[in-house]
């Protein structure tokens, strides 16, 4: 019934351990702070007429930048939906070294409400902000 070794065909012995290295990989950040008082959210917000319907609470349910350092041949994109949560008050923080020049995109979720109303979002709708559609340029730090 099985080996007869007692091992099971496996390497494994307790009590040994075999370290494993990794590489390291360097991270930098670039910033972009999204508010809703931004004057394209505002905007947004007005030409949705949330707030002529009582919505007036409006805020930021997720983000969502996508960069590159190739010229767009590789899109990548860090969320505030991954765990870890990549930004911090406005700072992303992106897999590259400090001083790489990193285009992107970002792409924000709003959702609003009326201000004594905490139920929950009474409407939903996203935001492209991409300079006109040339995109924007930082070199991380």
């Amino acid at each position: 019934m099985g080996d007869e070794s007692g091992g099971g065909g496996s390497d494994f012995r307790p009590g040994y351990v075999r370290p494993v290295t990794s590489p390291t990989v360097p991270t930098s950040q670039l910033h972009f702070d999204v508010s809703p008082a931004l004057p394209e959210l505002v905007a947004y917000a007005e030409n949705r007429s949330w707030p002529a319907h009582g919505f007036s609470a409006v805020s930021i349910s997720w983000q969502q930048l996508h960069w590159t350092v190739d010229g767009w041949k590789t899109v990548n994109t860090v969320s505030s939906n991954d765990v870890p949560c990549p930004i911090t008050n406005g700072w992303f923080t992106v897999p590259v070294k400090p001083g790489t020049s990193v285009a992107f995109a970002l792409h924000v979720g709003l959702q609003c409400r009326a201000q004594q109303d905490t139920a929950g979002a009474r409407e939903v709708g996203d935001v492209w902000f991409n300079d006109g559609g040339k995109n924007y340029s930082q070199i991380t730090r």
